[in-house]
């Protein structure tokens, strides 16, 4: 009844005859490790989520489309992360859904370098579109056949692993395990074939040119049964993760370029646009891909209780609300509390019993120097430097747009006998109040159990 046509047939022979064998192809592969190698939801400690549309060869009717939409959903303190991905695959009339539920776990190699092992189960659902199908034979009984067919669902599992240190990062992932089988029916018609299993690889590494730019070299390489293969490299020049572009290029010479900007701190927005070589230019033409990532920590900004939990950190009327990334609010400050004057109602001492001290604090050591009990207009905190803080683990308390807010809560965790001291970010050009500075991620999560009974809501901040 209904039929592709030639051209489509002879494009879909071009992707390695996959018809019915649908798999996702991504250009933008780096930009979100765990669409690809789902272990890799264990990269951050803050939850995000992507999303992914592509058109490929614009000139070809039906030709490939996806929509994938994927999340992470660390939980850092228990090395463990939870992830959900659906992927929408649109070839001709054919349309394959795919849904998987994941679980990774992080095993520390050494303080720097960690091994993520993941398993996903899900579902696979295949129906056929008569409405996108092409007429050209009427009597096609084959054709009616898969076109009348109600849609077909099978279980799946995927495993993964994701190995990744401060500069370096590769990863495996297995699909389809099972090969499902999909059966179809229409009275004395059946049609019926089996699912490859997919294979895919990735690599890249992190090498910084000076303190702003960074180059970004990545590999993505797909087997379908352990046969056919397919491999595509990009390299991308980023400048403090707030905009970069690249250039890639794949192994069925098709070559393009990348372009992406952060329009805020926890939020990504970035396209590329391929063009297949000679021949396959004029017969099959480009192909478009846009995405973006957006850090939960991004949506909530909503209010904590009695403060804001934005990054603006908006001052009440009472005092400063200082919020966290996590959108959490650790309420007013009462009037005076870690003013300049020391009549604060701090924990501790009282305002009477308090000494006057002076102190210049120029580091986390000088203020645990000083010692507890003393009057807060003592402390000094002189200007830090607008300049990239050491790499590392920070255990964070609060999150400010400017210094002097900054400075006010190290004066009222100090009240409450709570040693802690400030980092300027270029990056989202912000201060952080932190607790502890670490070398690796473990000791960080253990660190915020420390803390939890006296300063709320810290979290562990990793700078690059």
């Amino acid at each position: 009844m209904k039929k592709i046509t030639l051209i489509t047939c002879a494009f879909i022979g071009t992707l390695g005859n996959i018809w019915g064998q649908m798999g996702a192809r991504l250009d933008q592969f780096y930009m979100d490790h765990a669409a690809i190698i789902p272990a890799a939801i264990t990269r951050t400690n803050e939850g995000y989520a992507s999303l992914y549309y592509n058109k490929l060869f614009m000139d070809v009717p039906g030709a490939p489309q996806h929509t994938l939409f994927n999340s992470a959903m660390p939980l850092p303190k228990s090395n463990t992360a939870f992830g959900l991905m659906y992927m929408k695959e649109n070839i001709a009339f054919s349309e394959m859904h795919n849904a998987y539920a994941t679980y990774a776990y992080n095993i520390g190699i050494t303080p720097k370098s960690k091994l993520a092992l993941g398993v996903s189960v899900g579902v696979l659902s295949q129906n056929f579109d008569p409405s996108k199908a092409i007429y050209y034979d009427d009597n096609d009984a084959k054709i009616t056949a898969l076109m009348f067919s109600p849609p077909v669902v099978r279980a799946d599992l995927r495993a993964s692993a994701y190995f990744r240190n401060d500069r370096f990062y590769t990863g495996f992932s297995v699909t389809r395990l099972p090969q499902p089988t999909f059966d179809y029916s229409y009275y004395n018609y059946s049609a019926s074939y089996d699912l490859q299993s997919q294979a895919n690889f990735i690599m890249g590494y992190d090498a910084p040119i000076d303190d702003n730019f960074t180059l970004k070299p990545a590999v993505h390489v797909g087997m379908y049964n352990w046969d056919y293969l397919y491999y595509q490299v990009n390299v991308s020049v980023d400048y403090d993760d707030i905009i970069w572009m690249g250039f890639g290029v794949n192994n069925i010479w098709q070559a393009g370029f990348n372009l992406g900007f952060a329009p805020q701190e926890d939020i990504k927005v970035s396209y590329s646009y391929t063009v297949p070589d000679g021949q396959q230019r004029g017969l099959l033409g480009p192909m478009h891909e846009f995405t973006t990532r957006i850090g939960f920590a991004a949506l909530g900004a909503g209010k904590g209780k009695g403060g804001k939990g934005s990054d603006d950190d908006s001052e009440d009327e009472d005092g400063d609300g200082d919020g966290d990334e996590n959108g959490s609010g650790k309420g007013k400050r009462k009037k005076g509390d870690g003013e300049d004057d020391g009549d604060g109602d701090g924990q501790g001492n009282s305002p009477s019993e308090r000494i006057k001290r002076d102190v210049v604090v120029k580091q986390l050591e000088d203020l645990i120097g000083f010692g507890f009990g003393n009057d807060t207009s003592g402390i000094q905190l002189p200007p830090i430097p607008k300049l990239k803080p050491e790499p590392g683990y920070y255990l964070v308390a609060g999150l400010h747009a400017s210094e002097e807010k900054a400075n006010l809560q190290i004066k009222a965790l100090y009240l409450k006998k709570v040693n802690s001291f400030k980092v300027y970010d270029p990056r989202n050009k912000s201060y952080y109040v932190f607790l502890k500075y670490f070398t690796n991620e473990k000791d960080a999560n253990k660190g915020t159990f420390y803390f939890e009974g006296s300063v709320p809501n810290v979290w562990v901040r990793e700078i690059r």
